[in-house]
């Protein structure tokens, strides 16, 4: 889940946005992972679209305990 989207700044060329996220996730029976944060994108304009050009990720946790992060956040 995906909210708060905010635009920074925005240029013609350039958008800065920062957003906060949530992310569950559950593999085989037992396993669930819930992941909260913030992330700031900067997207760039290349070709007629947007290609993102930078993405920094915060995690709201200090320790994870996951196995591993294997998804595109």
């Amino acid at each position: 889940m995906v909210s708060n989207v905010q635009v920074l700044r925005a240029t013609p060329e350039e958008v800065a946005v920062k957003s906060r996220f949530l992310v569950y996730r559950n593999r085989v029976e037992t396993e669930t992972d819930l992941l909260v944060g913030k992330r700031e994108d900067t997207l760039r304009r290349v070709n007629g679209g947007w290609r993102i050009a930078r993405r920094k990720i915060v995690l709201d946790q200090s320790v994870l305990l996951v196995k591993n992060l294997t998804f595109f956040i």
